[in-house]
């Protein structure tokens, strides 16, 4: 069943977190309305149907073919999900050297959204504030309606 959600009322973040439930914590700072990506394979998959913001965590210490979870590849491959993308953050580490947040573009190049922003980990306070405030800045623009679909 679609995630009911008013969009009018402001941003909706859908995000991943994995057992180390790092995302999920900057996500609960952030107070945004929220939804998880399931960890599982047996949860039921998530089905948005209105405009999102993308929040996900970079795999693979920056190994290219593992960068993206498993699971947001999963949620994203559903084209009525992707429809509704408007925009991608990505946590990663900075000890992954230039594969540093490397899922954001390419979930952007993919998806044809932009790059919101990066942060490193749990998020600082000011990642926590900039990400909050720039999405309530920013949300009448990024939510203009359906757009056409990416090609996967």
């Amino acid at each position: 069943m679609p995630l009911n959600f008013d969009s009018r009322r402001g941003p909706l973040l859908v995000y991943f977190s994995s057992v180390s439930e790092n995302t999920r914590r900057f996500i609960s700072k952030v107070g945004l309305p929220s939804v998880r990506i399931p960890l599982r394979r047996g949860e039921p998959p998530l089905a948005v149907r209105q405009p999102f913001v993308l929040v996900t965590p970079t795999y693979g210490g920056g190994a290219a073919e593992r960068t993206v979870p498993r699971q947001v590849i999963h949620f994203l491959n559903d084209p009525a999900n992707r429809q509704w993308i408007r925009g991608v953050i990505t946590a990663g580490n900075t000890n992954f050297g230039a594969a540093y947040c490397a899922a954001g573009p390419i979930i952007a190049r993919k998806c044809e959204v932009p790059e919101l922003y990066r942060f490193e980990l749990l998020g600082t306070r000011r990642d926590v504030d900039t990400v909050r405030d720039g999405l309530l800045r920013q949300w009448d623009r990024l939510c203009a309606g359906p757009r056409p679909l990416p090609q996967p």
